[in-house]
């Protein structure tokens, strides 16, 4: 089991709360022990009435404290019960941000373990290129030590890698297509250059991808100071992962000419 899984499950255990009918939850929105038993009963199916004294239970406890560990140091839980600072070390709070995070529906993997990653990246590299994997690895070291601004620039400049090797692919030819890129509305015509003749379906999610990893870009571009949050940051990551499969998958009509 990985770290992100457990955030996954944890961050669903917030958004649809079990009955622990046995159990007290004592107050927290996150009992880590109450976490664990009702994982090995959904997922694992283990019988309810030994999932407490499992061997597994005791496997899973660290990495389900990591878990929590991390999404207290991204604002989405704190130690202790609702409106109170009391707790035990087993106890944790979502916090009026989390709750909201979770109520958007932001329930995409939690991206956290960055040679998992890497892997998926290298994985897409084949295609889009090694100037997106060596921005998409740093825009994912950059979010997994706080680095919340340049793991959004790194994360728009991937997104650009994307876009030069699918034109590139497209129009055959490198210099050509670098030129208008850096010329005035260069984005805009090679983004628009790349789905023309694309099924609507695939031209409009490519340019919805475009639009928003290039607010990052040009957000990071700016000389005043950034609001960027780890949330925000982590939505870019998410979003930069599911730009890169949708453009490696749908390769063949992005780069027909």
């Amino acid at each position: 089991m990985h770290i992100e899984d457990a955030v996954s499950f944890i961050v669903d255990f917030v958004g649809k709360p079990r009955a622990t009918a046995t159990n007290s939850d004592y107050g927290y929105d996150v009992y880590v022990p109450n976490v664990i038993a009702v994982y090995l009963a959904e997922i694992e199916k283990i019988p309810q009435h030994l999932v407490r004294d499992h061997p597994r239970g005791r496997e899973l406890t660290p990495i389900f404290f990591d878990a929590t560990w991390e999404l207290c140091r991204r604002g989405v839980l704190r130690p202790g019960v609702p409106n109170s600072s009391n707790a035990d070390n087993r106890g944790f709070s979502a916090t009026k941000l989390g709750k909201s995070w979770i109520a958007s529906g932001a329930l995409m993997p939690i991206v956290l373990d960055t040679a998992r990653l890497s892997e998926l990246f290298a994985s897409l590299s084949g295609r889009l290129g090694p100037g997106f994997l060596q921005r998409a690895n740093e825009a994912a070291r950059c979010h997994v030590f706080g680095a919340n601004l340049a793991a959004c620039a790194m994360c728009g400049a991937a997104a650009e890698s994307i876009v030069l090797a699918i034109a590139i692919a497209k129009g055959g030819n490198e210099a050509t297509v670098l030129k208008t890129y850096l010329a005035a509305q260069g984005r805009k015509r090679t983004i628009d250059g790349i789905v023309h003749g694309a099924r609507a379906g695939i031209a409009d999610a490519f340019k919805a991808a475009t639009d928003l990893l290039s607010y990052w870009r040009d957000e990071a571009a700016h000389g005043r100071a950034s609001e960027i949050s780890e949330i925000e940051a982590h939505t870019a990551l998410g979003r930069l992962v599911r730009f890169a499969q949708f453009a490696s998958g749908n390769w063949s009509e992005l780069t027909r000419s």
